[in-house]
């Protein structure tokens, strides 16, 4: 009886060193993941839209603190996925195209609306998208942003 009640103790003792090592692995960290999708309709757009796929140039996910619009963390993605780890919070998250070509109308491309004062329209082609997002204690909060090709029609 004693060296049951012995190896029952033991065995208590190590679940409490165990316990909460683990349980510290498991909740460590907090922030957002998600995936960039490409939202480009190529042509005439279909209704309803066929599901958008990740996109798959490179682009820079930022998140900005909403308070101040201070940059905490950015990733560049060239395959769509995501994940950065941030402070629980209220954030804003944005799909950045890096140095988007510029729109020059042919009778393909249709240029999105310039400042009358330019004689020349010359604007990005590649449009990101930002959300506002709450991340929680612990958790990662999932995030789909889109890229698009506004100067295809």
């Amino acid at each position: 009886m004693r060296r049951v009640a012995a190896a029952l103790t033991l065995l208590g003792l190590f679940a409490l060193l165990v316990a909460p090592a683990e349980a510290k692995k498991r909740h460590k960290h907090a922030g957002v993941k998600g995936v960039v999708l490409n939202s480009t309709c190529y042509g005439p757009c279909a209704e309803p839209a066929p599901a958008a796929t990740p996109y798959a140039g490179a682009v820079t996910v930022e998140v900005r603190r909403a308070s101040d619009g201070l940059v905490v963390a950015s990733q560049s993605v060239s395959e769509g996925h995501f994940r950065l780890r941030v402070k629980r919070g209220l954030y804003d998250v944005s799909s950045v195209p890096p140095n988007p070509p510029t729109c020059q109308p042919t009778p393909e491309t249709v240029c999105p609306a310039a400042a009358p004062a330019q004689s020349a329209v010359v604007a990005p082609c590649l449009s990101g998208e930002t959300k506002r997002v709450q991340v929680r204690r612990h958790r990662f909060t999932y995030v789909e942003l889109h890229v698009s090709n506004v100067c295809i029609v």
